[in-house]
């Protein structure tokens, strides 16, 4: 990546709030004014001191320097208040933005990446991005204007000591410019490490009662302790870095003031200036040093903005395997065709293929059961209809178009997914079966009662508006125990009857629910289905009953496709050697 390129999206930022930026600026400038003031009030002070004037005549200078500082400490306090406000509002759409890239990304975006990773990424980075703009951009601004200022003034007053000044200011620049990026790499080490620690601690946390129960804890602290001490020593090289940043540019302050003190001990020795010009031209180099040295302990946040903004830029320059194209797809149900489909979910040469030229064409308004031993490529296709991920080689296509030239809101809104796995959110019933988007209650209601959830929703003290899980992740003791595994199933198909869709895939989920509950999964899927395009990933043989076809894989290949029917009346067919098998041992399980 171009080294400038953390900057340039740092300057876009600025760009963005451009109006906001200017009136910052001059609120700077302003309260740039006042330290010069204050210093070219000390310089009349020594000279007054110098000539013996009296203390009435020196009085009045210390009450206005006292005046002059409450002054520039209130309008430090305004300028902070307004630099950390500009600084969220510049970086809260960047968040978003990369919230929403995370979010809509397909399959192989998130299969090398963890939630923790991604967590910090979104957040930490972001975060340091703030923090870099409200506390080191403003000092960098603060200290440009502040040199710029001294030399300006100090030129027109006493132009002899203008150019030592300016070479102080220029050897100070020149030595923070430099080091500007010195820690970068050790700062993006740092965070690498940090994620990787974010990732075992999530992984772990997630099952924690597996975790518990197994007795796995010293396992996971083993585990834990290794990504810990890479980032021990990670943060251990980025200190180091940065303390010989301070060093250099602590260094370079040290030569402007004796620069300073040196000319103008020489000029005054001569008679060419006065003590107060002196005085002042220090006073410039003591104005400036200041917030420097105040800016030297926030280098580890313009570091860790800058591994940030490489990072974030990392992350946004990751296109989609499927990008969105321009497309409509056609009213009504839709067919799904496969043609010669080949899938390798890894890059490296001769990696083994979970797909292998499949051929299978779906007509419009009828529904496939897919079936096949553990990793025989049910899932893998159901990725492709959903585009979550891209064929390496052949066609995909939905209602005669290519799954990449299909506009993706078009195909979000007709397309919908049952996972096997439900995620419930923080949020209410409505906001479960909505998910956060504005549908009536009564459509709502209509949803839930129609899957076989009305008599559940009644019993909540709440209805609609009963808490499901709080914002903290819990479940709600006000929701009546919450959901059962089953009965988050139901819920999971209110969400996909509820937008209508014509494409259904569903992920069949009944091994973990009492018979009851598999009866009401089927009923809920049939009402589901019917008069649409669906995907049945079945694994029990009673799913099967509401399939118009049968599609069998294994290792990757399509063996079997026809009607339900018409195979289970063949008995050479695949199938119905399955349902034979399956009935002699009295077991329902396919895969």
């Amino acid at each position: 990546m171009n080294p400038a390129a953390p900057w340039k999206l740092v300057f876009g930022l600025l760009r963005h709030q451009h109006g906001a930026v200017a009136g910052y600026g001059a609120l700077q400038g302003a309260a740039t004014a006042l330290p010069l003031l204050g210093a070219l009030m000390l310089a009349h002070f020594v000279n007054l001191v110098v000539a013996g004037a009296p203390a009435t005549e020196l009085v009045p200078y210390a009450a206005a320097y006292a005046i002059l500082g409450a002054g520039t400490a209130a309008m430090t306090i305004v300028i902070t208040w307004r630099t950390t406000s500009l600084a969220w509002r510049l970086t809260d759409e960047l968040r978003r933005d990369l919230a929403r890239h995370v979010l809509e990304a397909d399959l192989a975006f998130h299969r090398d990446r963890t939630p923790g990773e991604l967590v910090t990424r979104v957040d930490a980075d972001v975060t340091a991005m703030t923090q870099f703009l409200s506390r080191v951009i403003a000092r960098v601004i603060a200290i440009a204007l502040l040199g710029i200022g001294s030399l300006a003034v100090l030129a027109a007053l006493e132009w002899r000591l203008a150019p030592p000044l300016a070479i102080g200011l220029a050897l100070v620049a020149t030595a923070t410019w430099t080091q500007r990026n010195s820690a970068m790499n050790a700062t993006v080490q740092e965070r690498t490490a940090e994620a990787a620690v974010m990732s075992v601690a999530e992984q772990y946390l997630a099952g924690a009662e597996e975790v518990a129960a197994l007795g796995a804890a010293a396992h996971g602290v083993e585990r834990l302790s290794r990504p810990s001490q890479s980032l021990v020593e990670a943060t251990g090289r980025r200190v180091r870095i940065q303390m010989r940043v301070q060093g250099s540019i602590r260094l370079a302050v040290i030569v402007a003031e004796v620069l300073m003190l040196a000319v103008g001990a020489m000029l005054l020795a001569a008679g060419s200036i006065d003590v107060g010009a002196v005085f002042l031209g220090f006073r410039f180099v003591m104005v400036v040093r200041q917030p420097l040295e105040g800016l030297t302990w926030r280098l580890q946040e313009a570091q860790g903005a800058t591994g940030a903004a490489r990072r974030i830029l990392d992350l946004l320059n990751e296109w989609h395997a499927v990008p969105s194209g321009a497309q409509l797809l056609p009213p009504g149900p839709l067919a799904l065709d496969f043609e010669d489909t080949t899938l390798v979910y890894d890059d490296e040469d001769g990696a083994a293929a979970a797909l292998v030229g499949v051929t299978l064409r779906l007509q419009a308004g009828r529904t496939v059961g897919v079936i096949g031993r553990t990793g025989s490529g049910k899932t893998s296709l159901a990725r492709l209809v959903l585009r979550l991920i891209a064929p390496n080689g052949g066609h995909v296509r939905i209602g005669g178009i290519e799954l990449p030239e299909i506009d993706e809101t078009d195909f979000r809104r007709r397309v919908v997914a049952i996972p096997q796995e439900v995620q419930l959110f923080p949020g209410t019933v409505r906001d479960n079966v909505t998910l956060f988007q504005p549908y009536d209650d009564t459509e709502v209601e209509a949803a839930l009662q129609a899957v076989g959830l009305g008599a559940w929703l009644t019993s909540q003290p709440d209805g609609l508006a009963t808490l499901l899980v709080s914002e903290y992740g819990g479940r709600s003791t006000n929701s009546a125990g919450g959901l059962s595994a089953g009965q988050a199933q139901l819920l999971a198909l209110a969400r996909g009857l509820l937008r209508q869709p014509d494409v259904v895939v569903l992920d069949e989920a009944t091994s973990r629910v009492d018979p009851a509950t598999a009866a009401a999964i089927a009923d809920a899927t049939a009402h589901l289905v019917r008069g649409r395009t669906a995907i049945i990933i079945a694994h029990r043989l009673e799913t099967l009953d509401v399939c118009d076809d049968i599609a069998m894989l294994a290792e990757g290949r399509l063996v079997e496709f026809g009607p339900r029917l018409v195979l289970a009346a063949t008995p050479s067919s695949r199938y119905a050697q399955l349902l034979a098998t399956t009935v002699s041992r009295g077991k329902g399980a396919l895969a």
